[in-house]
């Protein structure tokens, strides 16, 4: 699965932050020592494809929220922080009405219900490229492809993270958007 996007030159990149208030509803199931995505901003350029609208987060972990301190990012952490960047980026979708096979089905009401039950992961693969400083670092999630059936709406994403330094891991994951 291609992860690289290339930008048509003529169409404008949009960047907005996301209000932290917003962030913290949206990851209002999670215990607060394991809210680790800090802070978000969305990216949009004019296409009306999925694959244009990218979500940027800055994470922190100051300390793990399962395990004594590894001293690096490793796969659970990986898999909490997709979750958190992902739910963002769906709800801001939803919000917004940009992601037709979902906005058909999910209001901001019934994302907030069904977030949990209904998005699951069908496939994850992720790979470390060199050991990433869980303490502070940032990540990158976008949309590869969407297929909707009428019970489910299959989302292809990729999510990759990097620190300060040379830490790197990469992740493609296969979401299954159970129809509320």
């Amino acid at each position: 699965m291609n992860t690289l996007r290339m930008v048509d030159p003529r169409d404008s990149i949009r960047v907005s932050t996301i209000d932290d208030g917003f962030v913290g509803k949206v990851l209002q199931p999670y215990y607060e020592h394991s809210r680790y995505l800090k802070h978000a901003s969305f990216q949009q350029t004019d296409s009306l494809e999925p694959q244009s609208l990218i979500m940027n987060g800055e994470f922190a972990i100051p300390e793990s929220c399962y395990i004594d301190d590894t001293g690096h990012f490793n796969a659970v952490e990986y898999n909490i922080c997709f979750n958190q960047i992902c739910y963002v980026h769906m709800a801001h979708c939803i919000k917004n009405a940009l992601i037709p096979e979902l906005s058909d089905d999910y209001d901001m009401d019934t994302f907030y219900e069904k977030q949990l039950p209904n998005v699951l992961i069908a496939k994850l693969a992720s790979s470390y490229q060199s050991q990433l400083n869980a303490k502070h670092f940032y990540g990158t999630y976008g949309i590869n492809a969407i297929k909707k059936t009428s019970k489910c709406t299959f989302i292809k994403t990729y999510c990759h993270f990097h620190d300060d330094g040379d830490g790197r891991s990469t992740g493609e994951v296969t979401l299954a958007v159970l129809a509320p």
